[in-house]
């Protein structure tokens, strides 16, 4: 197998021509695509918290304007409703974990992965409101809706609210039970929803201040090949041999700057991350 690195260009509108400059190895080859393919795993993993902070963020409003929805909503749709955008949030909690341990796999190897997990498990075992909502999807899932309960109230705000002896009837809470057996009667679940989402946004900037040197580094280097190229996108080809590549049964990678940008605005977000940029931009 050959590799080997160049650029694409338009030669007129709907035509293009890829030029190859130089073979590369395979060792070489895996190392740029591999250095470059971070910031697309550090895209999905935004777009991934960036759902789950939406959902959490729905509920709350949503349970926030309880008092302006009993007057216009049937308690059958209020009931309904926030039980929906609750689900949708529980959903997203446990596929942003899922997201994390495969992402660090990718990209760590298990090592970091196993340090992921650690991470969620530590937040198991010390944080109500963590292994609570971690366990709610469960329930939801295998059980019932987990907010059954409006009390309306002439002096505070009206609230909705899970009941702890119908929670209690689900046979797998595991060590939550003893959690919820502390808890009132009438449980707001609107506290867990801000903590636990206070421990996944921890999680999410911990990965990205991880995963930063790798994407900066793949940065740098594609800036250096857009110059090299004056300007012209990079590509990486690899092919049997030169009669394969004559006929064309070449596969190429195209690297797209965009995805860089958008990874080095995730970057640069970051609370504990300072980036001194010097030079244009890709």
């Amino acid at each position: 197998m050959i590799y080997a690195i160049g650029f694409i260009e338009t030669i007129k509108e709907g035509e293009h021509q890829f030029t190859i400059k130089e073979h590369i190895t395979k060792q070489e080859y895996d190392g740029h695509l591999n250095s470059l393919g971070e910031a697309t795993k550090l895209k999905a993993m935004a777009n991934m918290y960036k759902l789950f902070e939406r959902n959490g963020n729905e509920f709350l409003n949503y349970t926030s304007e309880l008092q302006e929805h009993l007057r216009s909503d049937e308690n059958d749709d209020i009931y309904l409703e926030a039980n929906r955008l609750l689900i949708n949030y529980l959903s997203a909690l446990s596929m942003f974990i899922d997201y994390g341990e495969k992402y660090n796999k990718k990209h760590f190897g298990k090592p970091k992965m196993k340090e992921f997990e650690s991470k969620t498990h530590a937040l198991y075992d010390n944080h109500v409101s963590y292994r609570f909502m971690a366990l709610m999807r469960n329930y939801a899932l295998h059980y019932g809706f987990p907010l059954t309960n409006i009390k309306k109230n002439l002096i505070k705000e009206n609230t909705i609210y899970a009941s702890k002896q119908t929670l209690l009837k689900f046979s797998s809470w595991k060590h939550v039970k003893q959690d919820i057996e502390k808890m009132p009667e009438d449980i707001l679940l609107d506290p867990h929803v801000k903590v636990s989402m206070l421990f996944i946004k921890d999680l999410y900037e911990s990965y990205i201040y991880d995963i930063a040197p790798s994407i900066i580094n793949g940065i740098e280097y594609l800036d250096k090949m857009i110059k090299e190229n004056g300007g012209k996108e990079p590509m990486f080809a690899s092919f049997k041999n030169e009669d394969e590549f004559k006929k064309g049964n070449v596969s190429m990678e195209f690297i797209k700057p965009k995805t860089f940008i958008e990874s080095l605005k995730i970057i640069q977000s970051h609370p504990r991350i300072n980036l001194n940029i010097i030079g244009r931009d890709l």
